[in-house]
């Protein structure tokens, strides 16, 4: 059986297409038509599933960055010093990052939760779902 597991060049590439995609329909948008509640409320669910994505991109990132320090002696910046005080400030960044990314999951899983609570008011004058003051009906 093969094994479904990505090289790191095909998830670059993977992820680049993302970026391009959303830029390119984020940039597109009207903002003059807002979206329905509907897709508020689709909208909101990728958002969970895309900052739960990225969290655990960014964990992978840190692996990845991780493995270097095991062999800092083999990695040096481009001016010619020591990398391993630039790979130990990229593994506090990324470390950083996972944290926003983890507060940013929780604020889209916390939309997505108010938003699927809303749903369109009635038309004015509808007696579906609310009583009026001038309504018959018994109390």
């Amino acid at each position: 059986m093969g094994s479904s597991r990505r090289e790191p060049a095909a998830i670059a590439a993977t992820l680049s297409a993302a970026v391009r995609g959303i830029r390119r329909v984020v940039r597109a948008a009207d903002p003059a038509r807002p979206a329905t509640l509907a897709l508020l409320r689709d909208f909101g669910w990728q958002l969970t599933q895309l900052t739960g994505e990225l969290t655990d991109l960014a964990a992978l990132l840190a692996e990845h960055t991780g493995c270097h320090l095991e062999h800092a002696e083999q990695v040096c910046h481009a001016d010619g010093e020591p990398g391993i005080p630039h790979l130990a400030r990229a593994c506090r960044d990324l470390a950083g990052l996972r944290q926003a990314l983890d507060t940013a999951h929780t604020a889209a899983c916390e939309y997505y939760t108010e938003i699927s609570q809303l749903s369109p008011a009635p038309p004015p004058g509808s007696r579906v779902g609310h009583r009026t003051a001038t309504s018959t009906e018994p109390r």
